[in-house]
C-alpha cells in the first residue's frame, strides 16, 4: 500500500485571522486586498500586529473561478440563504467594505478567505474564493 503525506502549511509569514479587508481592487494581472488595520506576524511565539499600511497582491487570477458567497445569517445551522457574486460584481457592489477574515485556506491555485462581512448594522457570513496561477505577496509599508 502506498502512502503519500500532504503536510500542513505551517510556515506562513503572516496570519490574516482577525484582519479586516477594507477594499478589493482588480488590475490587469493582480487582485489587491487592502487591510484597514494590517495583519499579524508571528514573533517570539506571539502574533503581533504589523504596523503601517498593508495589502495582499494575488497574481494571475482567473475570473471564471473567483466568487464571493455572502450568506444572510451568522452561525445558524440548517438551510442557507444569500447570494453568490462573481468577484468583479462583488467589488462593484461593495467598493468599500468591512470584511473580517476568520479563516484563510490555501490549496492548488486557490486562496479562500472566510469570515464576517459587516453591512451597516447587519453581520453576514462571507467566503471569498480567488483562483490564481501566480504568487500571493504580502506588502507592508511601514509608517
Amino acid at each position: 500500500m502506498k502512502e503519500v503525506i500532504r503536510k500542513n502549511i505551517l510556515d506562513l509569514p503572516y496570519s490574516l485571522h482577525d484582519a479586516r479587508v477594507s477594499k478589493i481592487t482588480m488590475e490587469e494581472e493582480r487582485i489587491i486586498l487592502y487591510f484597514s488595520q494590517g495583519f499579524y506576524e508571528l514573533r517570539n511565539d506571539d502574533y503581533l500586529a504589523v504596523e503601517g499600511k498593508s495589502l495582499i497582491s494575488i497574481e494571475g487570477w482567473d475570473l471564471d473561478f473567483c466568487a464571493v458567497y455572502l450568506f444572510d445569517s451568522v452561525g445558524n445551522n440548517g438551510k442557507l440563504s444569500g447570494e453568490k457574486y462573481r468577484l468583479d460584481a462583488f467589488i462593484n457592489r461593495f467598493p468599500h467594505m468591512d470584511f473580517e477574515i476568520i479563516d484563510e485556506t490555501y490549496g492548488y491555485n486557490q486562496s479562500k478567505f472566510s469570515g464576517y462581512f459587516y453591512e451597516g448594522n447587519k453581520i453576514k457570513e462571507c467566503t471569498i474564493d480567488i483562483y490564481h496561477f501566480g504568487n500571493m505577496k504580502y506588502v507592508v509599508q511601514n509608517s
